[in-house]
């Protein structure tokens, strides 16, 4: 186990470089398992995750190789159509897999996925579109086996929720049915139209990518192909929230600008600065305007939830109010225990989130309790003056290569230090 080592208050300056979007990556490897041939994704980051992801193509007889910033699948014919309950449950993903497998094998079991504890994240849709394409399902324990043994047809099918997860395992399973699929109240998500682009790319046909209505032809198979997946919007969020909260200067490259522009909106009523250079972003901030901030985050193109945490940190030393709502996951708020000790006043009411700056605080240790919440952490400590520590690294790798590394570079005190290592010094 590791953790982090912070000493905070320092501005930041220098350069950072987004990579491709985690949340982009991983339905096109999935998918990618439905493509012949070889196939390679482009500037991918070495995330637990993708290496879950990898571990998972390996695992049901193909291939998957990380090289560099290279993601490369080779698909194999096999007799495995299961995915074993360790990989199932280290990643929410591994859902994804239900699609892809159920066309090449004609049957799939996994276990019910794992993942961050932000919220209810049903996996009905995902069963209920797959049934009425044609598949069978069993449910045993905390285990899911779906069959169909004369493949999938299309079907016209409104999507109960504008589920993410649900609308692409739904379009990878159009993709090579029989027949049109229409699907609508589709989620809208960059990330969705993504998976569009790379399965048309790789010969599907598909109508509406980024619309709430999709229109899927299925075709008879999908060739390999070379793809460089959407910049992370997040993971640009995340270095805006630092510059904002720490001050000083950053040139942020690969900048998904189309994407940016509600967080940006909150981040400039605080006094933020950026200018849009082509594909990079120039981000100062030197000082503080009091900004009372009110933000509903939702489905897109409203304000992402993954978002939330992260322009809590980015107002850590900020002289007026933020007041949050979050509308999708109702665990959402698992920073604001962390976000205390840091010494802000913040309460929850439902699924309303109020912070404002209290005392200074100088020492701390923190824990990430998922993904986004432990960014948040990184951020909000980066951003106060003192010593803090972050547990719960293994969170925060599922989404960020190397964070430490990101921060460092722009002249951050932060550090990785592995709790076993230190244990065994203890004792030396």
């Amino acid at each position: 186990m590791d953790k982090l080592v912070v000493n905070g208050g320092k501005k930041l300056f220098g350069t950072a470089v987004v990579p491709a979007a985690k949340n982009a990556l991983l339905p096109i490897i999935a998918a990618s398992l439905m493509l012949d041939g070889e196939s390679c994704i482009k500037n991918c980051p070495d995330l637990s995750d993708i290496r879950a992801s990898r571990d998972i193509i390996n695992s049901v007889g193909s291939t998957a190789v990380m090289h560099g910033g290279d993601f490369s699948v080779v698909y194999a014919d096999s007799d495995i159509c299961s995915i074993s309950h360790s990989l199932c449950t280290s990643m929410r993903s591994s859902v994804l897999y239900l699609a892809p497998l159920l066309y090449r094998r004609g049957k799939v079991t996994i276990s019910l996925p794992g993942g961050c504890n932000i919220g209810a994240r049903p996996v009905d849709i995902h069963l209920d579109g797959l049934c009425r394409m044609g598949a069978k399902a069993e449910c045993i324990a905390d285990s899911i086996t779906l069959t169909a043994a004369a493949g999938l047809k299309g079907i016209n099918y409104k999507l109960r929720i504008p589920s993410v997860g649900a609308t692409q395992t739904l379009i990878m399973a159009a993709a090579t049915a029989k027949g049109l699929t229409i699907l609508k109240n589709c989620a809208r998500e960059p990330e969705v139209a993504d998976l569009v682009h790379f399965l048309n790319c790789a010969g599907a046909k598909i109508t509406g990518a980024g619309k709430s209505e999709i229109m899927i032809q299925g075709v008879e198979s999908l060739c390999g192909v070379e793809y460089t997946p959407i910049a992370d919007r997040i993971f640009a969020a995340t270095v805006l929230a630092a510059v904002n909260a720490c001050r000083g200067i950053c040139l942020v490259k690969n900048y998904p600008v189309e994407y940016m522009e509600s967080f940006e909106k909150q981040l400039k009523k605080t006094g933020l600065c950026i200018w849009h250079l082509a594909s990079s972003a120039l981000v100062l901030k030197t000082g503080e305007k009091a900004a009372d901030i009110q933000v509903h985050t939702g489905y897109y193109p409203a304000f992402s939830t993954d978002m939330g945490p992260l322009l809590s940190a980015a107002l850590v030393n900020g002289n007026g109010t933020l007041t949050l709502y979050e509308t999708v996951f109702e665990n959402r708020f698992s920073y604001m225990e962390e976000f205390i000790k840091l010494g802000l006043c913040c309460r929850v009411q439902g699924r309303e989130y109020y912070q404002t700056k209290r005392k200074d605080v100088y020492i701390a240790n923190l824990a990430a309790k998922d993904l986004r919440a432990g960014a948040a952490a990184v951020v909000a400590a980066l951003a106060k003056r003192g010593c803090f520590t972050i547990e719960g690294v293994n969170f925060i790798d599922r989404g960020y290569e190397k964070i430490e590394q990101v921060f460092s570079a722009l002249g951050a005190d932060i550090r990785r230090v592995s709790v076993d290592r230190e244990k065994a010094n203890e004792t030396e």
